[in-house]
């Protein structure tokens, strides 16, 4: 797999098991590809900044 894309549309809220699902993804597409997470609403997008994972993923915010 070369692209992977988590679409976060209906998604309100994530835990820390959610998070390190989300970190484990991006270290193995790191080697092989691309990964995105779309349609994140305010709420985790405040968790990802909290959180350093902004620095780390391709984010897209629900418009």
């Amino acid at each position: 797999m070369t692209s992977l894309t988590f679409d976060f549309e209906k998604l309100e809220y994530i835990s820390s098991a959610g998070l390190r699902v989300l970190l484990a993804a991006q270290k193995t597409m790191n080697q092989q590809g691309e990964m995105k997470v779309t349609h994140v609403n305010e709420t985790i997008m405040e968790i990802f900044e909290v959180t350093g994972f902004t620095d780390i993923l391709t984010i897209h915010k629900r418009i």
